[in-house]
């Protein structure tokens, strides 16, 4: 496969799905193969069973290769689970001897140096560094600096982001693609994946928040002023509405996820009270009649639940930083009836499908929003390889954005 063509691979709870994709001169890009598969083995993101794992990522490999029409030989992870958290550090760096009384203009190699320091963060041995993302810099008093250089001060700041995950998960899921067997080129947050595909320039100055809702977890980056402000992964997703349905009106799963696409809704209506639902008879399950209001206010628990746990992890990290362009929803999740009047509700604040701009060759428009990670995978790969062709920017471009697995 030619670096201009990009394998990707995400082992979700519901799928497992490798697309193949190229970047063209344009910036738009072109899908050229996909390949889907039953997820089996994984569990609210975690792997239960290594060989039926394995034997879904092989089943999606082969189905993206004969799409593609040619062998896949190396591919990018896309992670979402492995509790990705962020964690902001600050890198700081003295610009003259303390005994000068003079100042310093900052120069290319002080941001180099002060880039450096600031990701060298300290995490438990059980945590691994995915990405590390600039922030603001500091110069002595002046603050929220975006480029420092050709400035003067006697001391330079750099806050970074940190995205770090669960090492035990992403080294498993590592493992699996190793075994499937194909090489394995790296780890991408899947959060940050989808707020690539979806987001523009001016959406990220005046702040959204993208969620990608998946089967076992949800993830979710927060923009500001251009800037990463928050990231991080919770370990609930569209599985567990299904399963809350299957308990709560004693059906099989199978029929809990079909009546929660089909009738189901992210809203209570009390309107609904004389509205039934006719569920068939199905493996050994006798047929029933339910009331829509009850389908609802399950879903509306738990789908509120997880908007909820998204909101007070960014309150407890950054609160107070406006969403003026609103919330972004992407993933399987994000097609549930009533979810975008539902974020609205609790993030008072606009709510739309997270749709990726500038690609083609996808199934279809109106599912767009299920590839977003993908698309964003392809393109974050594009833009490593293209700046590894350039020896001058990769120093650079590695101490900006990658971690430690890439040092």
């Amino acid at each position: 496969m030619s670096i201009e063509s990009i394998a990707v691979l995400e082992i979700g709870t519901s799928t497992v799905r490798v697309m193949v994709g190229e970047l063209r001169g344009d910036g738009e890009v072109s899908v050229t193969g996909l390949g889907e598969a039953e997820s089996r083995g994984i569990r609210k993101g975690e792997i239960i069973n290594r060989d039926h794992a394995i034997a879904s990522v092989r089943a999606a490999l082969k189905a993206a290769e004969a799409d593609f029409r040619k062998r896949i030989h190396t591919i990018h992870l896309i992670t979402s689970g492995g509790q990705a958290e962020s964690k902001t550090n600050t890198g700081i760096l003295k610009l003259v001897d303390p005994e000068d009384n003079q100042l310093s203009e900052v120069n290319v190699e002080d941001i180099e140096e002060v880039s450096e320091v600031a990701r060298k963060v300290a995490l438990p041995e059980n945590r691994i560094k995915l990405h590390t993302l600039q922030q603001y810099f500091q110069i002595d008093d002046l603050f929220d600096v975006t480029s420092p250089v050709g400035m003067t001060g006697e001391e330079l700041r750099l806050d970074m982001l940190n995205i770090h995950g669960k090492r035990s998960t992403v080294d498993n899921f590592r493992k699996i693609v190793d075994d499937a067997p194909i090489h394995c080129t790296d780890a991408i947050f899947s959060g940050l994946c989808s707020a690539i595909a979806v987001v523009n320039e001016e959406q990220k100055k005046a702040g959204v928040l993208v969620i990608d809702i998946g089967g076992g977890t949800t993830d979710f980056v927060l923009y500001h002023d251009r800037l990463v402000q928050a990231a991080a992964s919770i370990a609930v997703g569209g599985e567990h509405i299904t399963n809350d349905i299957s308990i709560g009106l004693k059906i099989p799963s199978g029929q809990a996820e079909l009546v929660k696409k089909n009738d189901g809704s992210a809203l209570t209506n009390l309107m609904e009270r004389d509205h039934n639902i006719s569920i068939p008879a199905q493996q050994g399950f006798p047929s029933k009649m339910v009331r829509a209001v009850t389908l609802n206010t399950i879903i509306n628990a738990r789908m509120e639940e997880i908007f909820v746990l998204v909101k007070k992890q960014i309150d407890q990290h950054c609160s107070n930083i406006p969403m003026t362009a609103g919330v972004l929803l992407c993933g399987g999740g994000a097609f549930l009836n009533g979810v975008r009047d539902l974020g609205q509700k609790v993030f008072n604040a606009p709510c739309s499908f997270g749709k990726p701009t500038a690609v083609h060759g996808l199934p279809s428009t109106k599912d767009a929003p299920r590839y977003a990670a993908h698309i964003g995978g392809i393109r974050y790969a594009a833009a490593l390889h293209k700046r590894e062709e350039n020896p001058t920017l990769r120093k650079k471009f590695a101490t900006i954005f990658w971690g430690s697995s890439h040092e």
